[in-house]
């Protein structure tokens, strides 16, 4: 598929401006959304700043990524990494701590969608590039 990056790229950092937005309008709905337990005051700046400011800045080198286009492998790439780190780091609170739910098990399949509908995107990428050169 000709445009798959693209779109990748573009649902991508629709998802992570929407979820830096939600984070930074309503810090306290959007982690009982995901059950996200605010025990300690320095939890709430931890808190924005990962699903606040980190998912921000991911949407905004996304998009950039979109813009010049010499950038989109190493999107690719770190996107997908990204979502190898969050589907590992789900795994294992799943298998040590937390074990099976819905919830978890729905976002560990988009994880791993999304890490080889990436993957797809940047050998895609690199073989274009190589190609031109």
């Amino acid at each position: 598929m000709k445009n798959s990056g693209t779109i990748y790229l573009i649902l991508n950092a629709l998802v992570y401006a929407i979820i830096g937005v939600m984070a930074f309008a309503n810090p306290g709905g959007f982690a009982k959304t995901i059950d996200f337990a605010l025990l300690a005051p320095s939890a709430m700046p931890e808190f924005l700043a990962t699903f606040g400011g980190l998912m921000l800045m991911i949407a905004a080198a996304t998009v950039l990524a979109l813009v010049l286009r010499r950038h989109r492998a190493t999107a690719f790439l770190l996107l997908t990494m990204a979502y190898a780190g969050f589907g590992g780091g789900r795994l294992v609170g799943m298998l040590a701590h937390s074990g099976f739910d819905w919830r978890n098990g729905v976002f560990l399949a988009t994880e791993v969608l999304l890490v080889l509908w990436g993957t797809a995107c940047y050998l895609q990428e690199r073989d274009r590039r190589r190609a031109v050169n």
